[in-house]
Parts: structure tokens; C-alpha cells; sequence
């Protein structure tokens, strides 16, 4: 969860970042702004630093705020630096490069250069750009033609031939919220789903929160993706695009009053937590069959039939109910999970 947006830094994280800019901008005129700062329980700020007036920044500086978030900063560096080895060229100058880790500030600081773009989630929340199906088409071939790149790296390099199988989702409920048999119940109802969509068997390298917020775009093209920390190597690829789907359908509500119909999408009404996703399951429409042309492409490019694409959505939700910080955002998905089995 990211608050968008100027907002002022501690006085420690100020420290931080001040000394960073002597080091890799010696001499040069800059102004920061901090545009994100998270809310979880391992909270982590963002800098953007630029230099000489420039309209662009130079540098992404991360900054950790406890020793949990010090360890997710830390595991950013080293995905940007393990990526860079396997192609220099960073997906054409989309990813990030890691410039350096330092265990100063709170929690860890890592520094990086600054990615292109504006978030696709600025576009998303504008009045009725998900109400109709031309731009909303336009941010998913936007992230299909990205997630391509992915995978066409995914495939040239050993990750597609790792040994180590992917997790089972199903069976990592449980342990999150130990002795719970209504989440044993979910658990156990999940596990067929998922044995039948066969992911952990896939293996291929997975960004891990490839949401509209992460995505940035110039242009109408893909630009930047940032947030790295929870990348994985030889995991399923066809999480990104579930990911992707999920959180774009969650937010389709939020701009809706309870209890009325969402524009341009017949049969949504804004109800409850999640209305969004169980269209996008079990609904009818143009955007529905977005969702699973966008899964099932995925699907159908590492050998598996597009009509799993509802089970991958279920697996998904199961992912961000066991991996999310916030518990209350996953037990959210996790009501959702039991819901949408049934």
C-alpha cells in the first residue's frame, strides 16, 4: 500500500539522502521529493532526486524505516544487480539499476536510477477512464507487450530450466493463520484449483507486484517498472498477469457510491470489499473477457490451456492473502478466496 505524492521525509531519512546526493551528485544544484511512503508493517519511504533543473530525475533513492523493511530493501538491490547480469541491457532501460546498498539510515538505503515514466495508476483513477473498454484494452497491451519482455528473458536464460519448483499457495494458508479451520477449509477447497492449473511446475522470473502502480508509461508505452523486492527466479510467470488483473479489478469500484451500478461496466455494483474482482471472475462483459484474454495469453505461452485462467485468479488471491504485510488487506482477499470457491 503507497501513499502517492509530495510528502515531507524524517529528519533521518533527509540525513540519509543528503548524503547520498554529495556522493553521486557532487556539486550539483538538486531538489528531492519524496513520493511515496508506505503503510505496512515495514514501512518504506522514496526519494526522487533531481539535479540542475532537469525535468527528470537522476536518482531513486529507497530508504527502509525498520529492519524488516531493511531486508526488503536489501533483496530489491540484489534482484536489480542478478537481473543486470543476465541482460545489460535491463529490458531495454525499463528496470532500475542498483547503484548501491548502504546498511545507514533506519533500515538500509538503496540507490538507484531513476525510472521513466508516469505510474499507469494516475491514468486509472482519472473520471471514466475504466469505464469503457478502449483504454482500459490500451493499459493491458501495454503490460502484456512488457510481460513478453519478461518472459522472452525468462526463456534465454536458466531460469526456465531451474530445478526448484514454485510455492503452493494452498498449502501456505494455513501456517499464516494457524489452528483456523474456516482458513483449512479454504485451503483444502483451493488446493484441486490450483494441483489442476499445475504452476508450480512453470518456472520463469516473476516481478512479484506488477500493478498499475508500478508500471510507468510514456507515450503509451511501458518505460519503467519499479518495486523489485519481491521478485522471485523460477517461480510462475503468469502470476504478473494475475497480479496485474487483480489489482486493476479491485479499484474498479472506487469512484462509486454503495449500492450503485459502476459506469460502463453492466452488472457491477458498488458492494462490499472486492466487487471488482468477483466481476472479473464470474462476471459478463467486455471486461471480464479483457482479464482472461490477458491470463489466458499468459497461460497459453508457457503451455497451459487458456481456460484455466479463472483458476489462476483463484491461486492469486491465495498469494496475496498469504504473502501481503497487511494483514487486513489479506484477510480481505482471503474472504474473497472462500467466497469466489463456492
Amino acid at each position: 500500500m503507497t501513499v502517492t505524492g509530495p510528502v515531507r521525509p524524517r529528519p533521518d531519512v533527509a540525513d540519509g539522502v543528503a548524503d547520498v546526493i554529495r556522493d553521486h551528485l557532487p556539486g550539483r544544484t538538486t531538489r528531492t521529493v519524496t513520493i511515496g511512503m508506505s503503510r505496512d508493517d515495514n514501512p518504506k519511504v522514496t526519494v526522487m532526486v533531481f539535479a540542475d533543473g532537469e525535468a527528470e530525475p537522476r536518482l531513486a533513492v529507497k530508504v527502509g524505516l525498520t529492519p524488516g523493511a531493511a531486508e526488503a530493501v536489501a533483496a530489491e538491490a540484489r534482484v536489480l544487480q542478478r537481473l543486470e547480469e543476465l541482460d545489460p541491457g535491463r529490458l531495454e532501460g525499463t528496470v532500475p539499476r542498483c547503484l548501491e546498498l548502504r546498511g545507514t539510515a533506519p533500515g538500509g538505503l538503496l540507490v538507484m536510477s531513476a525510472a521513466r515514466g508516469v505510474p499507469l495508476s494516475i491514468g486509472y483513477h482519472r473520471w471514466r477512464h475504466t469505464a469503457g473498454p478502449r483504454q482500459v484494452r490500451h493499459d493491458f497491451v501495454m503490460a502484456d507487450a512488457w510481460l513478453r519482455r519478461l518472459s522472452r528473458l525468462s526463456r534465454l536464460s536458466w531460469l526456465s530450466r531451474s530445478g526448484e519448483a514454485g510455492p503452493v499457495w494452498s498449502a501456505l494458508l494455513a501456517p499464516r493463520w494457524p489452528g483456523d479451520p474456516a482458513v483449512e477449509a479454504v485451503a483444502a477447497a483451493l488446493a484441486p484449483v490450483e494441483a489442476a492449473l499445475g504452476g508450480s511446475g512453470v518456472r520463469g522470473m516473476v516481478h512479484g507486484d506488477f500493478w498499475c502502480g508500478n508500471v510507468l508509461q510514456t507515450s503509451g508505452a511501458v518505460t519503467g517498472v519499479v518495486d523489485w523486492e519481491h521478485a522471485s527466479f523460477g517461480a510462475d510467470p503468469v502470476r504478473d498477469r494475475v497480479r496485474f488483473a487483480l489489482a486493476y479489478s479491485l479499484y474498479l469500484d472506487r469512484h462509486t457510491r454503495a449500492g450503485r451500478g459502476v459506469r460502463g461496466h453492466p452488472g457491477l455494483v458498488a458492494h462490499g470489499y472486492g466487487a471488482g474482482i468477483r466481476y472479473a471472475v464470474h462476471g459478463q462483459g467486455w471486461y471480464p473477457e479483457l482479464v482472461a484474454e490477458l491470463v489466458g495469453d499468459g497461460l497459453a505461452a508457457w503451455g497451459r490451456p487458456r481456460e484455466l485462467w479463472r483458476a489462476a485468479l483463484l491461486t492469486g488471491l491465495a498469494e496475496i492473502a498469504v504473502v501481503s504485510d497487511n494483514d487486513d488487506f489479506a484477510r480481505h482477499h482471503l474472504a474473497l478466496l472462500a467466497e469466489l470457491l463456492r
